[in-house]
């Protein structure tokens, strides 16, 4: 039985399926497996995932996006471990893994994680009872800035399994299982090393009202109604639709304007 599964969950990005797989540790070095969830790609990552053949597990069927998927792949993972790496997402070095690997023989803890790399800079990550105090505070910036990504975390196998994603959640469901998990009192451990690099451009960076939104619904089950939380994501949503408009705008107007020419 390998110590640590890394699911990826992909569709129609055979590219960044390709990128992730290259940046993992070559087959046999480590005890680890890898499943890949594809929720029914057409660009042809099935014909990549039969050519693998026996090096890697693999599923492909619609789901009902991606934290559907990443359920699924928690469900088929034989390792006492799991590390959700999607199409993309890469590990930021080779050791990432062992030194995962190593602090999950050292330590009693039911989440392990560290930091991550976005947009070319490093996001230190915080522990989370230090992101309850900064809630708590209405420290909502510091909260979202040092909140671990589900990149950088492995969590026990039994743990996903017995509490998965919670599907309402279409964006923030990770942030919110982080929250149940320190809620029920299970035990988190940071290690000082950068596990990732996490892709810009994904559902968070395509859909600013909806992630904001859940966000502020993590908040509330956080740390309630708190003022501070509450004036934070008003004026976020604010700024969102206030955005959005300007670029609907835009869009209705720069064909006419063109056609005036």
């Amino acid at each position: 039985m390998p110590k640590l599964t890394v699911v990826t969950v992909t569709y129609n990005d055979l590219r960044g399926l390709m990128r992730t797989r290259a940046s993992l540790p070559a087959a046999g070095q480590g005890d680890w497996e890898q499943i890949i969830v594809d929720g029914g790609s057409t660009d042809g990552t099935i014909e990549y995932l039969n050519g693998l053949g026996g090096t890697v597990k693999w599923t492909s069927g619609r789901d009902n996006g991606p934290y559907d998927a990443m359920n699924k792949g928690a469900c088929m993972a034989t390792g006492r471990w799991v590390l959700f790496l999607n199409s993309g997402d890469m590990l930021a070095t080779p050791e990432a893994l062992r030194l995962l690997s190593q602090a999950a023989d050292s330590v009693e803890a039911d989440l392990i994680y560290g930091d991550h790399v976005f947009r070319g800079k490093t996001r230190k990550s915080k522990t989370l009872e230090e992101l309850h105090v900064m809630l708590e505070n209405g420290d909502v910036r510091g909260w979202l800035r040092g909140h671990p990504c589900h990149q950088a975390v492995i969590a026990r196998t039994s743990l996903l399994i017995s509490m998965p994603f919670d599907l309402s959640y279409h964006i923030a469901a990770d942030f919110h299982w982080m929250e149940k998990v320190r809620q029920m009192g299970c035990r988190s451990y940071r290690i000082p090393a950068t596990i990732c690099v996490y892709q810009s451009g994904g559902m968070s960076a395509r859909n600013h009202i909806r992630c904001t939104a859940e966000w502020w619904k993590v908040a509330k089950v956080a740390v309630g109604p708190q003022p501070g939380v509450r004036s934070y994501f008003l004026d976020a949503l604010g700024r969102h639709a206030r955005k959005n408009y300007r670029r609907k705008i835009w869009r209705t107007l720069l064909p006419w304007l063109g056609s005036r020419r």
